[in-house]
């Protein structure tokens, strides 16, 4: 399950208007219809481009996932289970990026780290108390604790693909 707020959608749409008025021209100039192949040329490379649609949304989810991953390894990784879980799935043609890690009892904790929290009470949920700290450590059974300042990575992560958009696309074509 993706967590609305710490899901990125990418969506690659490819506008073939300058190559469409190309191939009209082309095909009604008496001259330039006459050349087969410069009309075969331009549906290829029409056929070429619209095809690198769903790959180039694979290639930029993908890199958008592995950035985002490397942020979170960087200062969160006790037990790599938040960075594990950044998971890519496919919307139709748009690739969905986000975490999915979930706390035993199905909190977010993901966005707790991304947007921060308030100050707020916790308390033992299965036992008497809560216990921190070494031998004999420390006991209560609620208090108040500070709020997690934000830390966010889904953004930082997404001005890092950004600049690799180039190099995904060239490693495709």
């Amino acid at each position: 399950m993706f967590i609305p707020e710490l899901t990125t959608r990418v969506s690659v749409k490819v506008n073939t208007n300058e190559l469409d008025s190309a191939l009209d021209m082309v095909m009604s100039d008496p001259i330039l219809g006459d050349i087969p192949s410069l009309i075969e040329e331009l549906e290829d490379a029409k056929e070429k481009i619209t095809g690198l649609q769903e790959p180039l949304a694979d290639g930029v989810a993908d890199r958008l996932s592995s950035i985002q991953e490397l942020i979170i390894q960087s200062k969160h990784y006790l037990t790599g289970l938040m960075s594990n879980s950044v998971d890519v799935s496919a919307d139709g043609s748009d690739r969905l990026v986000g975490n999915t890690a979930v706390s035993v009892l199905g909190f977010p904790y993901p966005l707790a780290i991304e947007k921060g929290t308030k100050s707020h009470w916790v308390e033992p949920v299965t036992f008497s108390a809560l216990h921190w700290g070494g031998d004999p450590g420390y006991f209560s059974k609620g208090h108040m604790v500070g709020g997690i300042e934000a830390d966010p990575f889904v953004e930082p992560s997404i001005k890092n693909t950004i600049w690799e958009i180039d190099e995904i696309f060239n490693e495709l074509w």
